[in-house]
C-alpha cells in the first residue's frame, strides 16, 4: 500500500469500492481510510468502521487479517495523532508496531516509526523524534520500498537542514540530485527542505518559492499537516521579504486549512505566524489575541517547539506593547520550553530577550547575566548575527548606566565610553559579513555617541555612513518587494491556462514600451497586471483593482460603473468609500451633469478639482465630500466596457504619474473583465450543450413510442449486470470446491430474459388502424410496467415484441412471473378511440442467465435470448397465448461446442436428450411476481 497517492488514484480507488464484492471490498476500504486519513479524518473513520465489522466476520489469526488490523491500528493513531490526542496516537500506533513486528513486516514498522516521528515532535522530544526518523529510514531500506525510502530521508533533511543548513544542502545534493524526478510525496518534503536552507542563507525569493511549492507538493499529495507548515513558512518568508499582505495571505492560507480540519498543532502553528505578521503590522492588539489563542489551542501540547516560538513572539510583542515584566515571564518560560529542543541560538534569543527587559526594568546585573550567556552562545555556535544583536544590548545598558564600571560588564574598554565601545564592535562584526547591509540606525546610535563626547568629526561621518545605509536599505527593500512581487506572479502563473497566458503576453507586447519608461512603482504594474487578468471571477478582479489601488494611489472612494447591455445606461457595480461599500446605481449614458456618464460618453480620462462646499454637481446621496475626482474609461480596443474611478478628499493630487497608473490599472482591469465575461459565456455555453448531448443521449436510448429502452440501451448497460451474475456463480463455484456432491443453489443471483409478444396484433392496425395499433402497443408498456420493478429493463424489441431483463433474480420464480404477464394482458382490455375495447393476448418466451449454472461462461447473454426467443417461437407453433422457458438440465454436457446450435436447430430433440429442459406447464394460479418497487 503506497504512503500517498494522488487524488485521480483515490478517486479510482473509490470507483473500485463501488462495484467490488466482499473479497475485495476490504482492501478498498482500508486504502480509502489509509489515503483519506489527512485529506479527510471523517470520511477515513466511515470507512475505516466498515473495514473493522468486516475484518470481525473473517477467520481471525491470518497473516493477512492481522495485516489489515495492524493497518487499521495504525489509522486510528495518525487521526488521534492530528486531533492533538498523542497519548492515544502512541497506544495505537505501539499496537500496531507490535503486530507488524510480530508478521516481520518492515515496511509497516517502518511506518509506525515515522507516525512515531511526528508524535514525538508535538511531544516537544527532539531526540526521540530524530531516532524514531531514522529508523524508518532503515526500515524502509531493509524492506526494500524506494519511495517510502526517499520519503523519510527527505523528511530528515527538513528537519535538519533549521539546525545545520550547510551539511544537509550537502546531504540533498548527494542523496537527490537534481535531474532525478522524484514522487510528489518526497517533493513535498525535499522542497522544504531547500526552502528553510534558502532561507537561511539569504536567498529570500527562493524559498518562497519552494515554500510554496512544497505546499502545491504537500496537498496534491494528502499530507495535509505539511501543507499547512509549509504555507506558514511561505508567509515568513514573505515577511522576511518585507511583503507582509503576502505573509499574511499565506499565514490565513494556513489557517484556513487549519480551521477545516481543526487540528490544534496545525492551528497552532498558523495562528502563531497570523500573529507575528499582524505584529510586524504593528496591528498589536490583533498579534496578541492571536498568539494567546495559539497558546490555548496547545495545551495539550506545551512541551512542543511551537509553544516555546508562541511565547518568544508575545515577549516581543511585549517589549513592542512597553511592557517589560511581561516580556520577562513570556521569554523565561519560552527558555524553559524550548531547552529540550537543541535549539541553542533560539535559546540566545530568550536570553537576550531576557536582557532587554530586565534593562527596561532597570535591573542591571540580571541584565548583564542574561546578555552575557546570550553572547556566549552566540560566539560558540559562530553566529554573527547573534554576536551582533547581543553587542548592541551591551551599548544600551552602557548608555543608560554610563558610569557603571567595564568589569560588570565582563569586557575591557579603551574607548571613550562603554555604549559606544560595544557599539564600535557590533560595527566590526557587521563589516565581517560577507554581502550585509550596515544598519542605519547602528551607525546613526555611533554618530550620537560621538556627538555626546564632541566628536563632531566623527559624528558627521558616520551620520554621512547612515544615510548612505537608509538609501542602500530602501534600494533592498525595493528588490525584495520585487521579488516578492514576482514569486507571487510565478504562482498565479502556475494556476492559469494557455489562453490566459496568451492574453497576458499580448497584453504586456503592447505596453512594453510605456512600461519600459515608466518609474519604480510603474515597473511593478506588469506583475500587478499578470494576477488581475489570471482572475476569471469578476468580483475577484473587482477586489483585486480597489487593493492595489490603495497600494498606490490616494483614493478615499473607488467605483465601477460597468455599460448594460441596452447600452444606454451605466450601472455602478463596485463602489468603497473609506472602507465602506458603496450602494449599486443606475445612471443614463446621455445624463448631463455625470461624471461617469461624461467619460463613457467622451470615452477619455477626465480630472475634476472640486473647491470645498462646491454644490450644483452630480454628488451620490450619502458619500462624502471629495475633492480630487479622476475617471477613466474601461476599454478593449475601441469596445467601451465601463467606467473606473478614483477620488480623494484632497486637492489636487492626481498629477500626470497617478493618472500614468490608473490608466494602466485600467487597461489590465479590462482585459480582466473581458476575460471573466468570455469566460463566463463560455460557461454558459458549454452547460448548454452538456445538457442538449445529455437529451440526445436519451433519445438515443429510449423508443419515441411507448418510452421504453431500445436496444441500443440494452447494449449500453447489460454488460454490468452480466459481469455482477458471473462473479456471484463464480464465487459459489470456488465455495463449493472442496464439498462432495454439492449443488449450486441458484439464489437471486439470476438475469432472466423474457420474450413477449402481443398476438395477432396485425388485425388490430388492419382493423381499427395504425393510430389505434400505437394504443395497444403503449397500453401494453402499461401492463408490463405493473409486472415488473424499476430496476428491471423494459425493451421494446421490435414491432409488437417486447424483450423484458429481469436482475437480481432468482430463475425459480421465471415461470410464475411470465404467467402474470400472460394473464396481466389477457384479462385486461385495450382501450381505443371512442372508448372501444378488444381483448388480446401475448406469448412469452424466457430463459434464465447464466443458462448452466456449473459453467456460467458457457453460453453468451445474447444467446440466452435467443433462447427465449426460441421459447416464444415455441408459443406461437403451438396456438400462442401460453408461455415457454428454456431452462438447463443437471446433465454435463457431452458436447458443449455444439450445445447452442442443437438447441437453436432442434429445441424438441435437445429435450429429448435431456438437454434441456422446456417450461410449459400451465400455472392456474399466479401470486408469484417480480413486484414493482
Amino acid at each position: 500500500m503506497d504512503f500517498y497517492v494522488l487524488d485521480d488514484e483515490i478517486a479510482g480507488i473509490e470507483a473500485n469500492l463501488l462495484a467490488s464484492i466482499q473479497s475485495t471490498r476490504l482492501l478498498n476500504l482500508i486504502q480509502l481510510a489509509w489515503h483519506l486519513r489527512q485529506r479527510d479524518s471523517q470520511r477515513a473513520i466511515t470507512y475505516l468502521r466498515e473495514a473493522e465489522l468486516l475484518l470481525h466476520e473473517l477467520p481471525q489469526n491470518s497473516p493477512q487479517i492481522n495485516k489489515h488490523i495492524a493497518r487499521c491500528l495504525l489509522i486510528h493513531a495518525e487521526i488521534y495523532w492530528l486531533d492533538g490526542a498523542l497519548e492515544f496516537a502512541k497506544r495505537d500506533a505501539n499496537k500496531a508496531f507490535s503486530a507488524f513486528d510480530n508478521l516481520h513486516d518492515t515496511r509497516g514498522m517502518g511506518d509506525c516509526y515515522f507516525l512515531f516521528s511526528s508524535i514525538h515532535r508535538d511531544l516537544g522530544e527532539i531526540v526521540q523524534r530524530d531516532q524514531s526518523l531514522n529508523s524508518a529510514i532503515e526500515m524502509y531500506r531493509i524492506a526494500g520500498d524506494k519511495v517510502r525510502y526517499q520519503l523519510a530521508l527527505a523528511r530528515s533533511c527538513h528537519n535538519g537542514a533549521i539546525r545545520d543548513p550547510k551539511t544537509t544542502h550537502a546531504e540533498i545534493q548527494r542523496h537527490f540530485g537534481a535531474d532525478k524526478d522524484f514522487p510528489i510525496g518526497v517533493i513535498a518534503w525535499l522542497n522544504s527542505a531547500r526552502a528553510i536552507i534558502a532561507n537561511k542563507t539569504g536567498q529570500l525569493g527562493e524559498s518562497c518559492t519552494l515554500h510554496i511549492q512544497a505546499h502545491r507538493a504537500s496537498l496534491e499529495s494528502g499530507q495535509i499537516r505539511q501543507a499547512i507548515l509549509a504555507a506558514t513558512n511561505a508567509g515568513d518568508s514573505f515577511a522576511s521579504l518585507g511583503d507582509l499582505d503576502a505573509a499574511l495571505e499565506w499565514d490565513e492560507t494556513a489557517l484556513a486549512i487549519a480551521k477545516q480540519h481543526r487540528w490544534p498543532s496545525a492551528l497552532a502553528i498558523a495562528l502563531l505566524q497570523i500573529g507575528n505578521a499582524l505584529r510586524l503590522l504593528e496591528r498589536h492588539e490583533d498579534a496578541r489575541e492571536k498568539l494567546i489563542e495559539s497558546l490555548k489551542v496547545q495545551e495539550n501540547i506545551s512541551s512542543s517547539r511551537t509553544y516555546a516560538h508562541t511565547l518568544a513572539y508575545l515577549g516581543d510583542l511585549s517589549l513592542d506593547l512597553g511592557e517589560p515584566l511581561d516580556a520577562l515571564a513570556y521569554f523565561a518560560k519560552a527558555e524553559e520550553k524550548i531547552s529540550a529542543h537543541n535549539e541553542a541560538l533560539f535559546l540566545s534569543n530568550c536570553w537576550r530577550g531576557q536582557a532587554i527587559a530586565h534593562c527596561r526594568l532597570n535591573q542591571l546585573d540580571e541584565a548583564d547575566e542574561m546578555v552575557r550567556q546570550a553572547l556566549c552562545i552566540a560566539r560558540e555556535h559562530h553566529s554573527t548575527e547573534e554576536q551582533i544583536k547581543c553587542l548592541r544590548v551591551y551599548a544600551e545598558l552602557a548608555k543608560k548606566y554610563p558610569a557603571i564600571d567595564s568589569h560588570s560588564l565582563s569586557v575591557t574598554n579603551n574607548a571613550p565610553n562603554l555604549s559606544l565601545y560595544y557599539q564600535l564592535e557590533a560595527l566590526e562584526l557587521c563589516h565581517s559579513i560577507k554581502g550585509i547591509s550596515i544598519p542605519a540606525d547602528l551607525l546613526d546610535q555611533i554618530a550620537d555617541s560621538y556627538a555626546v563626547i564632541e566628536d563632531f568629526q566623527s559624528a558627521f561621518h558616520y551620520t554621512r555612513l547612515a544615510a548612505k545605509a537608509k538609501e542602500s536599505k530602501r534600494l533592498t527593500e525595493a528588490r525584495q518587494r520585487a521579488i516578492a512581487m514576482q514569486v507571487r506572479y510565478d504562482n498565479e502563473r502556475h494556476r492559469a491556462d494557455a489562453e490566459y497566458h496568451k492574453k497576458i503576453a499580448e497584453s504586456e507586447a503592447i505596453r512594453s514600451a510605456s512600461l519600459q519608461e515608466a518609474s519604480n512603482t510603474l515597473e511593478t504594474l506588469g506583475l500587478i497586471g499578470r494576477e488581475l487578468t489570471a482572475n476569471l471571477n469578476v468580483d475577484s478582479v473587482f477586489q483585486a483593482l480597489y487593493r492595489h489601488v490603495n497600494e498606490l494611489l490616494d483614493a478615499t472612494s473607488f467605483g465601477i460603473s460597468l455599460l448594460e447591455p441596452d447600452a444606454s445606461t451605466l450601472k455602478f457595480v463596485f463602489g468603497i468609500e473609506n472602507g465602506e461599500s458603496i450602494p449599486s446605481f443606475e445612471t443614463a449614458l446621455d445624463h448631463p451633469i455625470s461624471s461617469f456618464a461624461r467619460c463613457a460618453r467622451e470615452r477619455q480620462e477626465i480630472v475634476l478639482e472640486r473647491e470645498p462646499g462646491a454644490t450644483g454637481r452630480f454628488i451620490i446621496p450619502g458619500t462624502m465630500e471629495t475633492l480630487s475626482l479622476l475617471y477613466t474609461p474601461l476599454m478593449i480596443g475601441q469596445r467601451l466596457l465601463g467606467v473606473m474611478s478614483i477620488q480623494s478628499t484632497r486637492a489636487h493630487v492626481y498629477g500626470e504619474r497617478e493618472r500614468s497608473i490608473l490608466r494602466t490599472l485600467a487597461a489590465y482591469g479590462a482585459i480582466a473583465l473581458d476575460n471573466a465575461s468570455a469566460y463566463k459565456q463560455l460557461q454558459a455555453t458549454l452547460e448548454e450543450l452538456r445538457e442538449t448531448q445529455n437529451l440526445l443521449e436519451e433519445v438515443s436510448i429510449t423508443d419515441p413510442l411507448t418510452g421504453l429502452r431500445n436496444r441500443r440501451f440494452l447494449l449500453q448497460n447489460i454488460d454490468g449486470d452480466v459481469a455482477r451474475a458471473l462473479r456471484a456463480y463464480e464465487d459459489k463455484i470456488y465455495q463449493l470446491e472442496d464439498e462432495t456432491n454439492a449443488s449450486i443453489n441458484t439464489g437471486d443471483d439470476d438475469i432472466v430474459f423474457f420474450m413477449v409478444d402481443l398476438d395477432h396484433f396485425k388485425s388490430v392496425n388492419d382493423t381499427y388502424g395504425h393510430a389505434c395499433g400505437d394504443l395497444v402497443l403503449t397500453q401494453m408498456r402499461d401492463r408490463l410496467q405493473s409486472v415488473f420493478r424499476e430496476s428491471d429493463y423494459l425493451v421494446r424489441w421490435g414491432g409488437e415484441e417486447f424483450l423484458v431483463v429481469a436482475r437480481t433474480c432468482n430463475r425459480k420464480d421465471a415461470p410464475f412471473v411470465a404467467e402474470r404477464i400472460r394473464q396481466v394482458v389477457a384479462n385486461t382490455p385495450f382501450t381505443l378511440l371512442d372508448q372501444l375495447q378488444i381483448s388480446r393476448t401475448c406469448s412469452v418466451g424466457y430463459a434464465a442467465y447464466p443458462f448452466l449454472p456449473s459453467q456460467p461462461h458457457l453460453m453468451s447473454w445474447a444467446q440466452v435470448v435467443n433462447f427465449a426467443d426460441q421459447g416464444l417461437y415455441m408459443v406461437k407453433k403451438s396456438g400462442r397465448n401460453a408461455c415457454i422457458g428454456i431452462a438447463h438440465t443437471a446433465t454435463n454436457l457431452p458436447h458443449p461446442e455444439d450445445f447452442y446450435n442443437i438447441v437453436m436447430r432442434h429445441p424438441q430433440q435437445a429435450a429429448e436428450s435431456k438437454l434441456i429442459q422446456i417450461l410449459n406447464d400451465p400455472i392456474e394460479e399466479c401470486h408469484h411476481t417480480i413486484h414493482a418497487s
